[in-house]
């Protein structure tokens, strides 16, 4: 499998769980998409910028995938609220232990890619200004890839990521990638207030609060 990796100044030695904050989607740990462009927005407007192509191989690994149905997309956006400090442990611990064991028990952790604007998307689900259905809509049609994180000291080796190329953005590189992430920000801002709008009255919907304490009975019974 083939994926992309981009880095502000540079890999400096060997590829590492380490280098990320603890505070990122999926916590710590190096992360790599399956698309080039979206990882060339994210270090396009850096001087020093560094494109990984990578060939990847976890073969052997615990990996974690969350799935594409109602269940494993809350799944996911749980589990970024708990790294993103979004869910209150003394509120949610049933949660909050679910999610440290995602953390600690799994080599690699792959799911769909949360960009700023979906952040904000995110933002608004977990202060419950949007309900279940409007959030996955708009997840539905943000298509960013997906990314995948390697956690551990084992996944990061080289025999399961290796470096097959690396180069500067060229400036053609760095104006398609800005335009890009332009034009996307415009179109979710749309997606988004549309979506508010055509579920506000609708009966069959949940609230953040609710799934999270639905969530938490299931996994005490």
């Amino acid at each position: 499998m083939i994926l992309y990796h981009g880095s502000k100044s540079g890999i400096r030695g060997e590829i590492s769980p380490f280098c990320g904050r603890m505070t990122c989607d999926f916590g710590q740990g190096f992360y790599m998409g399956d698309r080039p462009d979206q990882p060339k927005g994210l270090i396009a407007g850096w001087k020093d910028n560094q494109f990984y192509e990578l060939e990847c191989d976890f073969t052997g690994l615990k990996i974690l995938s969350f799935t594409d149905d109602y269940v494993g997309r809350m799944d996911w956006a749980l589990y970024i609220g708990y790294n993103r400090g979004q869910i209150d442990p003394n509120q949610y611990p049933v949660l909050v232990d679910r999610y440290q064991g995602y953390n600690a028990s799994y080599d690699v952790v792959a799911g769909l890619i949360a960009n700023d604007k979906m952040y904000r998307v995110l933002d608004d689900f977990f202060h419950l200004n949007i309900c279940d259905k409007a959030f996955l809509e708009a997840l539905s049609r943000v298509k960013l890839g997906r990314q995948y994180v390697a956690k551990t000291k084992r996944a990061c080796g080289q025999e399961h990521i290796k470096v097959l190329s690396v180069h500067s953005l060229s400036e053609r590189e760095v104006k398609a990638a800005k335009v890009q992430e332009i034009n996307r920000g415009m179109q979710n801002d749309g997606i988004v207030e549309q979506l508010k709008a055509k579920y506000r009255r609708a009966i069959d919907i949940k609230y953040f609060d609710e799934i999270a304490k639905e969530w938490e009975k299931k996994a005490d019974s």
